[in-house]
């Protein structure tokens, strides 16, 4: 949009012209990136498969004693089933293995296909091999399931891959759900629960009557990622621990993870995955008039953090402008959706002056819009 200006307003003939198209599709983009009909995910849910049980080896009197464990968090579990002699404790049968695999989507987009990362190695074996595993969405009569290149649903041997859905995601009606399943082979699963929405129901933005005239014009838009890897010492210890920081999604609809592991082990000790989803600002900011965005946070899943603190301000005055809540809440620190107001009214300025609006969403990620003063 920055460059279309710049072409628009080397011909004041065309400025008219440029004004009403900044306002279309600043008004377009802020629909669409707000207004996003999918299957959403609501929950998580992990079924442990520990298990001790004995039984008799068929065709003696012996006893047997199968154990089944595990160790490990969410996209990162270690596996282990064995079989006991009762009487000697000697190991007879067993398999140790690890499953690894990245969350799905925060959203699945209708008539596209949706993929994650997964990763399956043995880490010792006597006699047995790793159970199987499958993923696969409660799509259609045979579901849809997430298959490795070369076309298999069900993977029985060590493995390293991207897995993607066979087929596109189908469109759903207001409240369907939908459960994508990952089976990791001795009774062990996930669960991603999704539920279908038809976007977020938001008011219309509010707009002022003077578009065309004096204010503070759009010019640019950046964002900063704060994807990080960092290793630490755990204070009064000697352990490491490391954090991952990280983001996927686009301009308007993000989803934040930040990670703490034991280095050790694997072993995941906090972390917290949220979604921010927020509409443009207004192309023009009209002066002594107050400014408007739709704005919301979910937290999708939580191990003892929470969602990084969320605030949104421009740079007027010592203090800057805050877009607040309609209780006036300026730090955003739990799960929203409402519309943001500035708290003060935007002030005049004088012709090339610059304002910053700036948007924090916690981790290091921020979004910035970028104003200018014209006497139009």
């Amino acid at each position: 949009m920055g460059k279309i200006a710049k072409s628009f307003l080397l011909n004041s003939k065309g400025m008219l012209t440029f004004l009403f198209l900044l306002l279309g599709l600043s008004a377009g983009f802020a629909q669409s990136a707000s207004s996003i009909s999918g299957w959403y995910l609501t929950d998580y849910s992990f079924k442990d498969g520990t298990l001790q049980k004995e039984s008799v080896l068929a065709g003696t009197t012996s006893k047997m004693k199968d154990v089944i464990s595990y160790k490990g968090d969410k996209g990162n579990i270690e596996i282990t089933q064995n079989r006991y002699d009762v009487k000697t404790g000697k190991l007879l049968a067993g398999v140790t293995y690890r499953v690894m695999w990245t969350d799905p989507p925060a959203v699945l987009n209708p008539d596209e296909k949706s993929s994650l990362d997964f990763e399956l190695t043995t880490i010792s074996s006597l006699t047995w091999k790793a159970g199987q595993q499958s993923m696969h969405l409660n799509q259609g009569l045979n579901g849809n399931y997430f298959i490795t290149p070369d076309g298999t649903k069900y993977i029985t041997k060590d493995i390293k891959t991207r897995l993607t859905t066979e087929k596109v995601i189908d469109k759903g009606t207001k409240g369907a759900k939908r459960v994508l399943q990952m089976n990791f082979g001795n009774g062990f699963s996930a669960t991603y629960t999704y539920e279908w929405r038809e976007g977020i129901a938001q008011e219309k933005p509010i707009v002022s009557e003077n578009q065309n005239g004096t204010g503070w014009h759009f010019t640019d838009y950046s964002f900063k990622d704060g994807t990080l890897q960092k290793e630490s010492v755990l204070a009064g210890t000697t352990s490491k621990m490391k954090d991952v920081i990280s983001y996927k999604g686009d301009k308007g609809n993000i989803e934040i993870t930040h990670n703490r592991y034991d280095v050790k082990s694997g072993k995941l000790l906090a972390g917290v995955t949220y979604r921010v989803m927020w509409s443009d600002p207004p192309a023009v900011l009209n002066p002594d008039e107050r400014s408007s965005l739709d704005f919301e946070l979910s937290t999708i899943s939580s191990l003892t953090w929470k969602a990084g603190q969320q605030s949104m301000h421009l740079n007027q005055g010592l203090n800057g402008n805050y877009f607040i809540t309609p209780d006036g809440t300026k730090y955003i620190t739990k799960d929203i959706k409402t519309r943001l107001t500035t708290e003060k009214v935007i002030d005049k300025g004088t012709r090339g002056a610059k304002r910053v609006l700036q948007m924090n969403f916690g981790n290091g990620f921020s979004a910035t819009y970028n104003y200018e003063w014209r006497d139009l």
